[in-house]
């Protein structure tokens, strides 16, 4: 069934001047001397009052691409020259949610536009052309009447605290009407915005008893003057926009916390503001979008002006610019996602939101755009419909080029007998123009009349009706199959079907299958909804039974009655065989076990059971084997259902055969013993590496399987344990220099017994090899000078090492120490080192330095000698010579009169001559050694001998 209902096409002549691909002109409304009444602000000037709007509005006009929208400013919750319908943006997931506290608002009838638009939290409020004001949100969203010759001219919507509207009068009320503030004597009211208010002599007020916060900052300085408010709800904080082009902010922690004075850039002036959740959002003349906490967050096209500001959180938002579209930052692909409407229809001119996700709002230009509800039911086609049937309505909102349009969806279905009742959508279109409804409670005869409703702005709401004509329930049969005669307990019996003759669905909310057994009330039940009953779930004894069954759905055109004769004979007992084995090793638990029931029947008669089940467990209930059913022959393979083997132990089990066709269950105990698992390992381990000492050997463990989740390994010399050996390398050591070296490899796993196993001997253990530089000399070969030998790095470290020292190829010395002063004995000669490493197990070595240059002679150090005694010719003079490194083997002493030569001798005393008489001695030593230069050294001149 299918019924389309196409929206008339625009109704006013301004609307017939819509194109499908171009936007065209926005008239300016106050240009064209339409007197709107709707109060429009420009930069630094505070909005007019505005006056009753005349009949017959015309709707605005989209622009086109190369025309701009008025460029002037306007505040949230202040109306702006071009109207239209409020359409929501970013992640709508949420906008046509019935049940949600934010509900769609629906689009305004022709000639009526949404002239403004305010948020705070989840919070819409929507100012009309006409003066009225819309809340979404509440239940049932009429707009809010002014009194008559009044109209409404601001919002300002307040989480928590419901909405301020500014009436034409002057005056500030809630949404009920009430009044909240006056202006005083001599003012008027010309913005609102949360709990403040902007009068026409530029001071912002707040109501009587609510704590205004930087009451000092109220009143701006000499001079100056408000032009525009923004607040945050009940929050106590406010920003106002100066006539100076600067703006002032307050964080609304109390009355006497200072405000902030924020100046726009060199060259502009700030011309709209918006408070946000963390800070304040400004905008510039030139088009900048500046913030109060992180300075510049965005910037309008090059010739574009901003015309709305919505600041949300943590310096996300978005403006509307004078060429209709809307830009945003800050917000992830989603969140930002623009109005879905036509292209030729997305011209904007104001925004809102309060939060960086979730869904905001615009007000789209123009009148509503006409769609097209398609309703189909999934009645049966091939039969009467029933009032058994489950019918859905199946709703399609489409725009004149197939685009799905979003929106909510109502369905009023009016029964038979005049009474009426409303579906909610299945889920909110969500951008999809599909939704699905169940017709409700549908029992009576006759015909039921659907209207559905799609509303949703931007979209013209739209009506469509249908009709559904439902007949009463097909006639039910109940059907008899299976066994009248069984033995007891056997689990196939008699069963009935129920059906209707024509296949519709039975009554299932409120049919009834009554049983009863004739002599035995016991036995007597209902059921409801089911179209199988059985007798197994009677548990009838042995005997003969007349059994009645009865159905009672929705009247007597489906009523059905079915009597039946039953024999229950007595079971037969059964008997068990099992291959299941006593013992099996780990990881070979069998995949399945052959099982056979055998019975015994009334007559002692002998057979196999081929009905029933068996199964296998532990004895204390956990499953083992799954259930089979035995076959012709009595035979059933038991396919085990462990996801893992027992792990070693005993285990108790138990084999049960639950009867079937009268056949009495059976059992069978056994114990099972699951033995530890073994290894297997190929080849045996070997030894890789050279038997040497110091060499590094490797195991190669072979192959196990299965693969051991741990290898241990234990080192033998001449099958003597190494202590500490249990890695898998081994370092030989010293201690097995001449022994040949085995490796045993143990595998362990948990559920396995532990194994090992051994390589072959290696080769005898040769001594190892030291690797060793050649040695340095550091010093100078000079005799009484100290070389030092640098052996260099040794692998391994000797034990012990000694130097042997030669000159000319001749030893002349051997150390322990690598320290070695140059004999005289060396002199003129060349010497060479050699030093020689030893360690038990390793061939000793020895290394040679080669030959240094010849050996130079060595060099006296000697103070200056001293005279001492009376200067008098006939007394003796003794010389100090002082301290001479080494000490010479000969000294001589050389007397000089001023100059000439007086004595040569070797003692170091002296009797002065006659000679010397009137003359300056000096005495020079002479020092002498071998494999050392001469050294002479002079003492100074005596006082003249007298």
């Amino acid at each position: 069934m299918r019924l389309i209902l196409l929206e008339r096409s625009m109704p006013t002549p301004v609307l017939r001047r819509y194109l499908p691909s171009a936007r065209r002109a926005c008239a300016s409304l106050i240009a064209s001397g339409l007197v709107l009444g709707l109060a429009t602000t420009t930069a630094g000037a505070a909005p007019a009052r505005a006056e009753s709007p005349p009949a017959g509005l015309p709707a605005a006009v989209v622009p086109t691409a190369t025309e701009s929208l008025d460029p002037a400013f306007v505040q949230e919750g202040m109306p702006s020259g071009h109207g239209g319908q409020v359409v929501a943006w970013g992640d709508r997931a949420g906008a046509y949610d019935p049940a949600s506290s934010q509900r769609v608002p629906a689009a305004f009838p022709d000639g009526v536009h949404a002239t403004a638009i305010s948020t705070d939290g989840s919070d819409l409020l929507i100012l009309r052309s006409d003066g009225r004001v819309v809340d979404p949100s509440l239940a049932d969203p009429q707009a809010a009447v002014p009194p008559d010759g009044m109209t409404y001219v601001a919002v300002a919507a307040m989480s928590n605290r419901g909405g301020r509207l500014l009436r034409s009068d002057g005056a500030v009320v809630s949404q009920d009407g009430q009044h909240v503030m006056e202006p005083p004597d001599g003012t008027t009211y010309t913005a609102i915005a949360g709990l403040y208010v902007l009068r026409s002599d530029g001071v912002l007020e707040a109501p009587a008893g609510d704590p205004a916060t930087c009451t000092d900052a109220l009143v701006p300085g000499p001079g100056l003057s408000y032009t525009a408010i923004s607040a945050r709800g009940s929050m106590y904080r406010w920003a106002a926009l100066r006539s100076d082009g600067a703006y002032v902010y307050c964080e609304g922690r109390g009355a006497e916390e200072a405000a902030k004075v924020i100046r726009p850039p060199s060259g502009t002036r700030f011309i709209g503001i918006d408070m946000g959740r963390s800070d304040v959002l400004a905008a510039t003349a030139d088009g900048r979008v500046l913030s109060s906490a992180s300075g510049r967050l965005a910037a309008a096209p090059p010739s574009r002006s901003i015309i709305s500001l919505t600041a949300m959180e943590d310096g996300q938002g978005a403006a509307a610019l004078d060429d209709g579209t809307i830009m945003s930052w800050g917000m992830d692909s989603e969140n930002s996602a623009l109005p879905g409407v036509p292209a030729d229809r997305a011209a904007f001119s104001a925004v809102g939101g309060d939060t960086g996700h979730g869904i905001h709002w615009a007000i789209m230009i123009g009148d509503a755009i006409p769609v097209e509800v398609v309703v189909d039911n999934d009645a049966p086609q091939d039969r009467v419909p029933r009032v058994t049937d489950t019918v859905r309505f199946d709703v399609t909102a489409t725009l004149a080029d197939g685009t799905p349009a979003d929106g909510t969806v109502t369905l009023n279905v009016q029964a038979p007998d005049g009474r009426t009742s409303e579906v909610a959508a299945a889920g909110a279109f969500g951008g999809t123009g599909e939704a699905v409804f169940a017709l409700p409670d549908h029992e009576q005869v006759g015909t039921y009349d659907v209207d559905v409703t799609f509303l949703g702005s931007p979209y013209v709401t739209t009506a469509v009706r249908t009709s559904l004509d439902l007949a009463e329930p097909s006639p039910v049969v109940i059907t008899a199959s299976g066994p009248t005669s069984w033995p007891a307990t056997s689990e196939d019996t008699l069963c009935f079907d129920l059906a209707t003759e024509d296949g519709s669905p039975r009554w299932s909310p409120h049919d009834d299958v009554a049983i009863t057994v004739d002599g035995h009330p016991e036995h007597d039940y209902a059921t409801s909804g089911v179209d199988r009953v059985c007798l197994d779930s009677l548990q009838l004894r042995q005997g003969s039974y007349t059994v009645h069954v009865r159905y009672e759905g929705w009247g007597a055109a489906d009523a059905a009655s079915l009597t039946a004769d039953v024999v229950v004979l007595r079971p037969w007992s059964t008997d068990i065989w099992s291959d299941l084995p006593t013992s099996w090793r780990y990881g070979q638990m069998p995949d399945s076990i052959r099982t056979a029931v055998s019975s015994i029947g009334p007559e002692s008669s002998t057979g196999p059971v081929p009905v029933g089940t068996v199964d296998i467990e532990h004895e204390n209930g956990t499953p083992f084997g799954s259930s089979m059913v035995l076959g012709e022959t009595g035979h059933a393979d038991i396919g085990i259902s462990h996801e893992e083997e027992l792990v070693p132990g005993e285990y108790p089990m138990m084999m049960r055969y639950r009867g079937g066709y009268g056949f009495f269950p059976t059992r069978l105990r056994r114990t099972v013993w699951v033995l530890p698992a073994v290894f297997t390992a190929t080849p045996d381990p070997t030894i890789t590496g050279t038997a040497k000492v110091g060499s590094k050997l490797t195991a190669d463990p072979g192959t196990w399987s299965p693969v051991p989740t741990k290898l241990w390994y234990a080192w033998y010399a001449d099958r003597k344990v190494v202590t500490g050996a249990t890695t898998r390398t081994f370092t030989v050591p010293a201690s097995a220099a001449g022994k040949t070296i085995t490796v045993r490899v143990g595998a362990f796993k948990e559920h396995y017994r532990r194994s090992s196993s051994s390589s072959a001997p290696t080769a005898v253990v040769a001594r190892g090899t030291f690797t060793a530089p050649r040695p340095t000399i550091t010093g100078t070969a000079k005799v009484g000078r100290t070389l030092t030998v640098n052996r260099g790095a040794w692998s391994p470290v000797p034990s012990s090492v000694k130097y042997v020292w030669k000159a000319n190829g001749t030893t002349i010395a051997t150390r322990t120490s690598n320290k070695f002063v140059v004999p005289p004995s060396a002199w003129n000669k060349r010497l060479t080192v050699t030093v020689t490493g030893s360690r038990a197990g390793y061939t000793t070595k020895s290394v040679a330095k080669e030959a240094t240059a010849k050996v130079a002679a060595g060099t006296f150090t000697a103070q200056r000698p001293t005279i001492t005694g009376t200067t008098r010719v006939g007394s003796t003079l003794t010389v100090g010579r002082g301290t001479w490194s080494p000490t010479p083997s000969s000294v001589t002493y050389l007397w000089r009169a001023d100059g000439v030569l007086l004595d040569l001798r070797t003692s170091n005393r002296f009797v002065i001559p006659s000679q010397a008489r009137g003359k300056r001695l000096t005495v020079t030593v002479v020092g002498s050694r071998t494999g050392y230069t001469t050294k002479s050294v002079a003492s100074y001149r005596t006082a003249a001998i007298r």
